[in-house]
């Protein structure tokens, strides 16, 4: 038996009370002498033992109330699990990410994984996660290690990236008071942690990491572009060595041509497929049967001529005046090429939109809040927590306090527009270049670094993400949950009013990947990644038909693609992935303390004692009264 409050226990020493004023009583009674004694003799006579055995009895009760008294505000409980758990638990996170499906990789990771489980000692528990952009777990911590090397033999690699903090968090759940190890049996891709990353796990698990290995020499192909008059592949070698490509393309299934390109050692190319493309989709396949298997093939809609709307909400809806630079960037490029349709709307107008109106727009950008009334927030804030796709522009147009509310009941979105007195001139710097968005910039980063800001508003929010940061340290861009949609908050307008930014030949590429990345949250987005793929849609590669939200009835395909930062063969080393790694110094505490109380919660042992001694008390009453 345990107790929730095991100092209350003090408070059975007041059962001593009962005790001492008994001891106190025993005194010797005087004689007294009384002559008539005939008129005793029809007196009821008690006997002096009988008196005390009773005299004992009510002691007794009494000390035992008082116990019970103390017992019952120490809250005791019968532990069970965590909260008197000292065995302890071994858990094999297995990676079954894509990179892991090169011949003769994943037979290794399984015997890896089998042979952390026999090390693992005699008395502990033994589990197995599996894991790639989530984390499943396949088997609970037991006794049974057969079933353990059997649930390792089933495990397969997937289409999915790494994701090193989901399989931490997953194994990390059962190490509730207890000590062990978690064995990490991967490849160790450098992109399994975001930039940044931290995760705390409690302070008796021990970390350890079984390395596959680096990947072998691979192709892959990480684009597909269909244009008016072709198709352009994008693809990779993530060898050590020159290496000439070989590329398919099939179109609706049916043969469409090849292509060759040489490529350097970790080098990409572009193959070149011409002719007008037509059916509905592509997919292009590349010819490496001793690398990564997921990445050899990538599909892409073509024959769509219309081109993705994004609505800019402004003052006064005139998008030649309020925002000329957004309305010229997204609109470069040809409609074959991705450039999108910019519909302008000021904020009163939005007022007597519906949500069925705005949820055709595959982006929202926010560039001004002026006019902008409840209604209008209503059907931004209804249109990001559907699945929609919004950015707020936090420029001198905008104002804080409403922008903050467009996400809802319960956000911590914090914006303070009022420009700096004396303005300071500061550049940007993306704090993960892996993420979406900076994609298009990788290797060459510091061409943002270009763009001068002179004015910025200060922004935050507890749930949400950094993206970038000004020289300056201040946050500049970030991203904040919105329901099933995305929000993003940049700390400077789209205009030249604070910034320089329109001019700089980074802009277009910025706005598009914002774009892309915010319509790929939408229903109605056509290109999605394994990890995003809709519900009721295979984690897969390939093409596949869903409903079209806008439109009842309608049905509409879209590619599923795998994560092309997967095929990268960038490598972590055992001490860089223990350093995203923190310890929680009193977790274990906590958790037997949180189990503890929930375990005592469901008993509720001291009701018992309280009605036992309310019984007492009855009993300890009646024997009282009749001593009188």
């Amino acid at each position: 038996m345990s107790f929730l409050a095991p100092l209350f226990l003090a408070g059975a020493a007041a059962a001593a009370i009962p005790i001492v004023l008994h001891l106190l009583k025993r005194e010797p009674e005087a004689r007294v002498q009384f002559a008539a004694v005939k008129l005793l003799k029809k007196a009821p006579v008690e006997h002096t033992q009988r008196r005390h055995l009773r005299e004992l009895i009510l002691l007794a009760l009494r000390v035992t109330a008082l116990v019970l008294l103390a017992l019952a505000f120490a809250r005791p409980f019968f532990a069970t699990g965590a909260a008197s758990a000292s065995t302890g638990v071994t858990v094999v996170a297995l990676d079954t990410s894509y990179s892991m499906s090169a011949p003769g990789r994943f037979d290794r990771a399984r015997q890896l994984a089998k042979d952390a489980i026999a090390r693992a000692p005699a008395a502990d528990l033994v589990g197995v996660v599996t894991f790639d952009d989530e984390a499943q777990i396949v088997m609970k911590p037991g006794t049974d290690r057969v079933l353990a090397a059997s649930a390792i033999d089933e495990a397969a690699p997937g289409f999915g990236g790494t994701r090193y903090r989901a399989a931490l968090s997953a194994a990390s759940q059962h190490f509730v008071g207890r000590r062990g190890t978690i064995v990490v049996v991967t490849d160790l891709q450098e992109n399994g942690w975001d930039a940044g990353d931290r995760l705390s796990v409690p302070d008796g698990a021990a970390i350890e990491v079984a390395d596959v290995g680096a990947l072998p020499p691979n192709l892959a192909v990480t684009a597909v572009r269909p244009l008016s008059d072709r198709i352009v592949a994008t693809v990779h070698n993530g060898g050590g060595g020159p290496r000439d490509a070989r590329l398919h393309l099939s179109i609706d299934g049916r043969p469409a041509g090849d292509a060759r390109v040489s490529l350097g050692a970790n080098q990409s190319g572009e193959a070149t497929f011409a002719g007008a493309p037509r059916g509905t989709a592509a997919a292009v396949a590349v010819d490496d049967p001793d690398g990564v298997a997921a990445d050899n093939v990538r599909y892409a809609l073509v024959g769509s001529g219309s081109r993705p709307s994004v609505l800019a909400v402004t003052g006064s809806g005139d998008l030649t005046r309020d925002a000329f630079y957004v309305q010229h960037a997204l609109a470069a490029g040809t409609p074959a090429d991705a450039a999108f349709q910019v519909v302008g709307v000021s904020g009163a107008q939005l007022s007597s939109w519906t949500d069925d109106r705005i949820a055709s727009h595959a982006a929202v950008f926010l560039l001004s809040t002026r006019g902008l009334e409840r209604r209008g927030r209503e059907v931004l804030s209804a249109y990001a927590r559907g699945g929609g796709g919004l950015l707020v522009a936090a420029g001198p147009d905008v104002d804080g306090d409403i922008a903050g509310d467009l996400l809802g009941e319960g956000s911590t979105l914090r914006i303070a527009t009022t420009p700096a007195a004396k303005p300071a001139a500061r550049a940007l710097a993306p704090a993960d270049v892996r993420h979406p968005i900076f994609q298009a910039f990788s290797g060459n980063a510091a061409t943002l670094g270009l763009v001068k800001f002179q004015n910025a508003s200060k922004i935050g929010g507890s749930g949400c993400q950094t993206l970038a940061r000004f020289t300056t340290g201040d946050t500049a861009f970030i991203e904040c949950p919105a329901g099933e949609g995305r929000a993003l908050v940049f700390a400077s307008d789209l205009d030249n009013k604070w910034s320089d930014f329109p001019l700089h030949a980074t802009f277009v590429p910025f706005l598009h990947e914002i774009v892309r990345y915010l319509a790929s949250a939408r229903a109605h987005a056509s290109d999605y990644l394994v990890a995003d793929a809709p519900a009721g849609v295979k984690k897969a590669p390939g093409v596949a038909t869903i409903a079209d939200a806008s439109q009842r009835g309608a049905e509409r395909r879209i590619v599923v693609n795998v994560d092309p930062r997967e095929s990268d063969t960038g490598r972590l080393s055992v001490d860089d992935f223990r350093s995203a790694v923190t310890r929680l110094k009193n977790e274990a505490g906590v958790e037997r303390r949180i189990d503890a109380r929930q375990q005592e919660d469901r008993q509720h042992l001291w009701q018992y004692a309280m009605a036992i001694m309310i019984l007492v008390l009855a009993g300890e009453g009646l024997l009282a009264a009749r001593m009188v």
